[in-house]
C-alpha cells in the first residue's frame, strides 16, 4: 500500500507542475450553476436508492491555461427514500488540475487530452440511522481527462461547443469495512484496510459536459448539460451518486 500511495502521489504532484508550466499564458475564467436531479445510495448508510424531491446543486468556478485546467466545485443536494418518510444529504468538494498533454486542431474542431488530478472530499448523512448516521467520502485520483471544442459563427457573432470528459483511472480512497463503525475506526484504532487501491475497474465513474458558450452584452455566457455518475465498490461497499443538470454561467 505504501508503494501504492507513493506512486498516487507522483502523478498527482506531477500532473500538478506541469499544469503550472504554463503560469504565464493567458488564462480564462468561468463560474458555473447547475441545477438538477440527485440519485444517491451507499449502503453503508441503506440498501436503498434516495433521488426524490429536492435535487442537487452545483458550483463550479474553473481558470484554462494554454495546455490544461484548473477547477474547484462544490455541491449539496437532498433526497428522500420511496416512502417519502427519511431524508437524505450530500455535500462534497473537489479540486482538480488538467494537463493536456494532446494538442489536435482540424479546422473548426480542436481537441485537447491528457492527464488531471482530482481530489474529493464529502459525505452523507441519513437522518434514520442512530449509531451511523454519516458516512465519508475522501480520494485522491488521477483521471483521464478530454475536451473538444468547435468554433462556429451565427448572427455575426462568435459561438462556441464545447465538450469536457473526465474518467477517474487510478488512485486511492477511504472506505470503511461493511460494518465496521467509525468509534472503531477512531477511537479503538481498529484499521481494517481502510485505505483502498482504486482503480477503473472497482471506481467505474464518467463525468461529462456540454456547453454552449456565446455573447450577450458585454459577457459571454455558458448554457448546457452537466452528467454526473460517480460509482465505487470498496471493502463491500456499494456507492452511486448520479446527476443530471441544467447548467449556467458567464465568464469571469
Amino acid at each position: 500500500m505504501i508503494r501504492q500511495l507513493l506512486i498516487i502521489l507522483a502523478i498527482a504532484v506531477s500532473t500538478y507542475v506541469w499544469a503550472q508550466e504554463d503560469d504565464a499564458s493567458p488564462r480564462t475564467r468561468r463560474l458555473l450553476i447547475g441545477i438538477g436531479s440527485a440519485n444517491v445510495m451507499d449502503t453503508y448508510l441503506s440498501p436503498y436508492s434516495y433521488k426524490y424531491n429536492d435535487g442537487r446543486i452545483d458550483l463550479i468556478c474553473e481558470n484554462f491555461r494554454k495546455k490544461g485546467f484548473d477547477g474547484v466545485g462544490l455541491h449539496i443536494a437532498s433526497m428522500e427514500n420511496m416512502a417519502r418518510n427519511v431524508r437524505e444529504y450530500e455535500a462534497g468538494l473537489y479540486v482538480q488540475s488538467a494537463f493536456h498533454l494532446l494538442h489536435r486542431r482540424m479546422g473548426a474542431f480542436n481537441l485537447k487530452a491528457g492527464p488531471m488530478s482530482y481530489f474529493y472530499v464529502g459525505g452523507l448523512f441519513n437522518e434514520r440511522n442512530g449509531n451511523n448516521p454519516a458516512q465519508t467520502h475522501i480520494s485522491l485520483m488521477a483521471d483521464l481527462s478530454a475536451m473538444v471544442t468547435y468554433d462556429f459563427s451565427l448572427w455575426n457573432k462568435d459561438f462556441q461547443l464545447e465538450y469536457m470528459l473526465d474518467i477517474p483511472f487510478v488512485g486511492l480512497a477511504y472506505s470503511p469495512q461493511f460494518g465496521q463503525s467509525y468509534y472503531e475506526q477512531f477511537m479503538l484504532n481498529d484499521y481494517d484496510h481502510n485505505c483502498v487501491f482504486a482503480h477503473f475497474v472497482n471506481t467505474p465513474s464518467l463525468r461529462h459536459r456540454l456547453l454552449l458558450n456565446f455573447p450577450l452584452g458585454n459577457m459571454r455566457w455558458f448554457v448546457g448539460y452537466n452528467g454526473v455518475m460517480d460509482q465505487s465498490k470498496y471493502n463491500g461497499l456499494r456507492y452511486h451518486s448520479y446527476s443530471h443538470q441544467f447548467l449556467i454561467g458567464w465568464k469571469l
